[in-house]
């Protein structure tokens, strides 16, 4: 089976430094585009587990997940900038870590992406693919924390 057909589950993480998010930004397909940092979640694995995992492979860092901020199910047309799929569950996360700094650059772990300290009030005018995410991460940082989200792995 194409895994082009199936649907992929990934976890996100939301880290912000000085008004500054970090984003990666694809350095291997014919168009640039910027996504939140963290992939897919591994058979067995829980979306926090994953995500601090992700966290790691791309940044280097070791990371703490603050809370839960939203899920979004994003589709698309499949095209040169999308390789593996076009139907996704995204689990958003506010996580943070102290060796993650806007004024630091940050090592590329990962050839195919490079990470980006983007100012917040810049999301709605760069490619910040899930498209949605660009209103509806400010909003979700507006809001309190909230206890909405529960992972009971086995």
């Amino acid at each position: 089976m194409s895994t082009k057909n199936n649907i992929h589950v990934l976890s996100r993480g939301v880290i912000i430094d000085q008004d500054h998010i970090l984003l990666c930004k694809t350095l291997d397909l014919p168009i640039s585009f910027y996504f939140l940092p963290g992939g897919h979640v591994e058979h067995g694995e829980s979306v926090e587990t994953s995500l601090l995992r992700e966290l790691i492979e791309e940044t280097g860092a070791h990371c703490k997940i603050k809370r839960f901020l939203g899920c979004i199910e994003y589709s698309f047309e499949p095209g040169h900038s999308s390789i593996c799929h076009n139907h996704e569950y995204n689990f958003i996360f506010e996580a943070e870590s102290e060796s993650l700094k806007s004024n630091h650059k940050i090592p590329q772990l990962e050839k195919h992406i490079e990470l980006i300290w983007v100012p917040l009030h810049q999301l709605s005018e760069i490619d910040f693919r899930a498209e949605p995410l660009r209103e509806l991460v400010p909003q979700w940082l507006k809001t309190r924390a909230s206890d909405v989200f529960r992972s009971v792995m086995i």
